[in-house]
């Protein structure tokens, strides 16, 4: 007979820790938004920062934070090397009241073990003993969800050392909520803000995304540029199907950070060549209710003329896996060319995983960043180009 003893989660404390996913790169730039969202205690980690804070905190972080992936939330640290072990210390936990059983809920984890084999393993023993614990305290038992679980449970494994962690954002933050269309090719909205971050553009200067695709730069530049929340076009956050979930204290946290959206006037330009790509940013950016905002243009990059004489251009070339050696090679020399001749006075930002073809832009970068563009390790290069000299400017 298991022991069914209350055992107090330690976010029922005034503050409580918050570990804070992000993608590999970006830590820093996280760790500076957590700090001006009024942070404490924050520590950089390795595609993560954790911080400490109370739920209004947590609230804040999943509507506001533009370069998280996950909010979780530790209520259970221990050691275990064998299933048995995992069992008895997840049964312990108060699950029953996390939430309701009627709620369907997911396990996902993460491991590094010579203990446990694979992830699928260390899911099924936490949701066993979750279902159990249902069972015997609450006398029914939640379902499990692989596609639309409103629970999410999170497992860190690393030796025989586990944390246990609650999931408040759901579905990964980076899906803001504002694309009509998913394209899984298309940059992930946190690396986009991510990038605008390190990139230093100041909101009020001209801004160009001139190979756009699905538009996630031009969009993520829009929403802060306006201050408009990251969260704010989503329809739900995990958080929200807690017990302790607080919707007063929601509402004031909403309230708060969209009093802070400004009605200044921006200029965005998203272009793309291609017709489909340039429909479906035309088709988000009305739907975001942003058209004051971004201007949407059809046309090769090479044949585009820049709607302001200074500012910045931002380029997510083809990285080239699928062409020949010389087009690729080719098709960097014209971006270079292009930039010296048509964005003097610019300051030119280019990611790409190719790093020979970068080369043959024939610039030297004035600044460097290596960012992960899903599996893709990434160069993040920013040009300073010489108004009138056509050469690049260093900066100092």
């Amino acid at each position: 007979m298991h022991d069914t003893q209350k055992i107090d989660f330690p976010f029922h404390q005034s503050e409580f820790e918050i570990k804070i996913t992000t993608f590999q790169g970006l830590e820093t730039v996280l760790a500076e938004e957590l700090l001006k969202l009024g942070g404490k205690s924050i520590q950089e980690f390795k595609r993560g920062v954790s911080v400490s804070g109370d739920w209004g905190f947590v609230y804040k972080c999943n509507y506001c934070l533009r370069t998280a992936i996950k909010v979780l939330v530790p209520i259970h640290k221990f050691k275990a090397q064998n299933a048995q072990q995992v069992y008895d210390e997840v049964y312990q936990l108060p699950w029953e009241t996390l939430f309701l059983a009627e709620h369907r809920f997911l396990v996902e984890s993460v491991v590094k073990s010579e203990y446990f084999n694979n992830s699928m393993f260390c899911n099924q023993r936490v949701k066993d003993a979750v279902v159990d614990r249902f069972r015997n305290c609450a006398g029914k038992r939640p379902n499990v969800d692989r596609n639309n679980a409103e629970i999410r449970i999170y497992a860190h494994v690393n030796a025989d050392a586990w944390m246990l962690a609650l999931d408040t954002s759901g579905e990964p933050l980076y899906k803001r909520g504002y694309k009509t269309e998913h394209h899984e090719a298309s940059m992930k909205e946190v690396l986009a803000a991510g990038l605008l971050k390190l990139s230093g553009w100041s909101t009020h200067h001209y801004f160009l995304d001139g190979m756009s695709g699905s538009g996630t730069i031009a969009m993520e530049a829009a929403l802060m540029a306006l201050q408009i929340p990251a969260g704010m076009y989503r329809n739900r956050f995990a958080f929200e199907f807690l017990s302790d979930f607080n919707a007063p204290l929601w509402s004031t946290v909403k309230d708060a950070a969209l009093s802070r959206i400004k009605e200044t006037k921006i200029h965005i330009q998203a272009n793309d060549m291609q017709l489909k790509s340039y429909r479906s940013i035309i088709a988000t950016v009305n739907s975001a209710q942003l058209d004051d905002s971004i201007t949407c243009t059809q046309k090769s990059f090479f044949d585009l003329s820049p709607e302001s004489k200074s500012g910045v251009v931002f380029l997510n070339p083809p990285y080239g896996e699928r062409l020949p050696v010389n087009e690729i090679t080719n098709f960097y020399k014209e971006i270079g060319n292009t930039l010296k001749r048509q964005y003097a006075g610019f300051t030119a930002w280019i990611i790409s995983s190719n790093s020979e073809a970068i080369k043959h832009i024939g610039l030297k970068p004035s600044k460097k960043y290596t960012v992960y563009n899903g599996a893709l390790e990434c160069k993040f290069l920013g040009f300073e180009l010489y108004d009138g000299s056509r050469k690049l400017k260093s900066k100092p």
